[in-house]
């Protein structure tokens, strides 16, 4: 795999990322409400799906609901700091008189926030994940963050690349689209391995997670034979000891499909995390490139922004 490609650069970025140590204070709150949409939006999900000791709601649209009150904890996160549903939201949050805390690169966000964390430029959202993660696993889980253990997990996936190459090569030359399950405590990396195979890699991709998906999907995976056509199965293994586990075997047996299962590797949840962030993004990219895309490559996306701005 020849990390010298220029998009790579920001996925090794990542090993940066972790080393912010930039926090919120913490003062006294009764729920936690993370807003954000996209690339800077899903690590409000992956946050949520870690941290267990308090409510955390994450808002990803236009609107705040009612429940979100002067209590909450509020964090807004935009990379460009110009996201309009975001944006749209801190408005409605700040006129009912809610701190707004922010992790932002700049733009209005900055501006309107009372406390803001501002990250640097130069990436696209979705390679900012660790910057954006951060200041949430800072403020509310720093306990449990240990700085080897995240350098760590960066190598260990890096140095799994020709794993992960030929694992690419499957996935192009099967021209089928991507299915991607996992169950807790990585419930959110299905979906971020959806949204990477989208970006980065220009393909449409199915996530879901158990044991939500046997209640709904299994269905047509044991009766439609020609599912294996289609798909490119993917699992991203969670806990071993949870029920799900036994579950996704389960799920093999009944639909008769195998999926290609990737484990997370490290002695902690974070460490584990960090390893199937970067399998991830260095994966999907690598798609993009035998595909003869441009990883980097979000035009439509920007000219739906900039329409939308006219409006």
């Amino acid at each position: 795999m020849n990390f010298d490609e220029p998009f790579f650069k920001q996925v090794m970025n990542l090993a940066d990322q972790v080393k912010l140590k930039e926090k919120f204070g913490t003062e006294k709150h009764s729920s936690i409400t993370v807003v954000g949409m996209g690339g800077s939006g899903v690590s409000g999900r992956i946050f949520s799906s870690l941290y267990q000791k308090e409510v955390v709601n994450v808002i990803d649209g236009y609107n705040l609901p009612d429940y979100v009150n002067k209590e909450t904890f509020f964090i807004a996160e935009s990379y460009s700091g110009n996201t309009e549903e975001t944006i749209s939201v801190v408005n409605q949050a700040k006129d009912r008189g809610i701190k707004v805390h922010a992790v932002t690169s700049g733009g209005k966000l900055a501006d309107l926030a009372d406390e803001a964390i501002i990250i640097p430029k130069g990436l696209q959202p979705r390679e900012a994940l660790g910057y954006l993660i951060m200041p949430l696993l800072n403020t509310f889980m720093e306990g449990d963050i240990t700085d080897s253990d995240l350098q760590n997990a960066i190598v260990n996936a890096r140095s799994k690349s020709d794993n992960i190459g030929k694992l690419a090569e499957k996935i192009v030359n099967s021209d089928k689209i991507p299915y991607v399950i996992s169950w807790e405590p990585f419930t959110p990396i299905s979906y971020r391995f959806k949204t990477q195979f989208n970006e980065n890699s220009k393909m449409f991709a199915i996530s879901h997670v158990l044991s939500e998906q046997n209640h709904n999907e299994l269905v047509p995976m044991a009766l439609n034979k020609n599912m294996s056509d289609r798909f490119f199965y993917l699992c991203v293994e969670g806990d071993m000891n949870s029920r799900n586990a036994r579950r996704m075997d389960m799920v093999e047996s009944i639909s008769h499909v195998t999926f290609h299962r990737i484990s997370p590797e490290g002695k902690t949840i974070l460490e584990q995390l960090f390893y199937l962030i970067h399998y991830i993004d260095i994966l999907t990219v690598q798609v993009a490139i035998l595909r003869n895309y441009d990883p980097e490559d979000v035009k439509v996306l920007e000219n739906l922004k900039k329409e939308l701005s006219k409006i």
